[in-house]
């Protein structure tokens, strides 16, 4: 009795431990994103710019993406004018993305996010992974797929990231 639960204990505390894939986390962090205007007549001027982005990617060792999440702050706010906007920006929200796919690019890799079903506002985001000796550079592009130009937003931001 005492032999079967140590070998159930014993299999149960191995669950997890084994990385047989061998991949490698790379993480990045940035600050702020530079603000970008959006709107304009005949609605208000606004900016945009994303904050606490935090990128993570699982990377093996041939360069093969195998997941990766991006999280970020998005914060709008109102170009002031004269008279003033009568409509506030939306408040902000945190905007989460999974991993989706991958494919080969001229200057490296293209990584394609799904948003959370959750985001407000909708964006897309796409990222160019480029390698740089021993780390990795993210250029992600963010665009706002839930209203039509002059609404619509677009933001690019570059993170550096390093193995963990």
């Amino acid at each position: 009795m005492i032999s079967r639960y140590f070998v159930v204990v014993m299999v149960a505390g191995a669950c997890g431990t084994v990385n047989g894939d061998d991949t490698t986390t790379y993480k990045g962090m940035l600050d702020q994103t530079p603000a970008m205007t959006f709107g304009g007549a005949p609605y208000c001027s606004y900016t945009i710019a994303l904050k606490q982005l935090d990128v993570e990617l699982e990377i093996l060792p041939s360069e093969q993406v195998t997941a990766g999440k991006v999280q970020a702050l998005n914060v709008e706010a109102v170009v002031p004018t004269t008279p003033p906007c009568p409509y506030g920006p939306a408040g902000p929200t945190i905007s989460n993305y999974t991993f989706a796919s991958a494919m080969s690019s001229t200057s490296g890799m293209t990584l394609t996010f799904q948003g959370a079903a959750t985001n407000t506002p909708v964006a897309s985001l796409e990222v160019e992974l480029l390698s740089v000796g021993s780390v990795y550079q993210a250029r992600l592009g963010f665009h706002r797929t839930d209203v039509s130009s002059p609404l619509d937003w677009s933001v690019l931001a570059t993170v550096p990231l390093s193995a963990q």
